[in-house]
């Protein structure tokens, strides 16, 4: 299988832990979201990343499909458990949503770094702050390892990696402990963002 990705986004790196933990292998094509291959409007006519090509040559997209599909794979480990099922789907949900935010914060900056609106990052800061502010109080909910604490790791480290000023040290003491924890994990190692 073929995942098409970019070294940054947190989307495809939720994904790529998924399937390092589960030991499955996946190609990695790194695309250029500015010159869109034909390959990855083939496999997702939006040319969004990531993006997977299955052996037969169906393509799955977005991330939340693609985790889906990976943990269907094998039983080693299950990472969406079905008695916990939605209550992890929501927390990958609560966790793409702060993606979003910390992605179109970013975006603003590079598209208008003159004259980017300052009400709407303050908006988005906002919002970011809500949600870790929930994470760090509801920490325990992800003490079992699945697709939430996944999806949450790579979100708060994309925070760091992209807009730190939200999660400074000592803002939320427990879930930056929690994540330096987590991050120990050799497949967070392996899937870090990078420029």
């Amino acid at each position: 299988m073929q995942l098409l990705y970019t070294k940054r986004s947190p989307y495809a790196r939720k994904a790529q832990v998924m399937a390092l933990e589960k030991n499955i292998p996946l190609e990695l094509i790194e695309e250029d979201l500015l010159k869109k291959s034909p390959t990855l409007l083939a496999a997702n006519p939006l040319g969004k990343i990531p993006a997977l090509i299955l052996d037969d040559g169906q393509s799955l997209f977005d991330s939340p499909v693609i985790c889906e599909y990976i943990d269907s794979l094998n039983n080693a480990p299950i990472l969406i458990p079905s008695a916990q099922r939605f209550a992890i789907l929501r927390w990958q949900a609560l966790a793409d949503g702060l993606m979003d935010a910390t992605v179109a914060m970013y975006l603003e900056k590079v598209r208008h770094p003159l004259d980017f609106n300052p009400k709407y990052l303050q908006h988005l800061d906002i919002n970011c702050g809500l949600v870790l502010q929930y994470c760090e109080e509801h920490l325990a909910e992800l003490a079992d390892f699945s697709l939430a604490s996944i999806s949450v790791a790579c979100a708060v480290d994309y925070i760091n990696f992209r807009a730190p000023h939200l999660n400074a040290e000592g803002m939320y003491p427990k879930l930056q402990a929690w994540l330096a924890d987590f991050s120990t994990r050799a497949s967070m190692q392996e899937t870090l963002p990078v420029m």
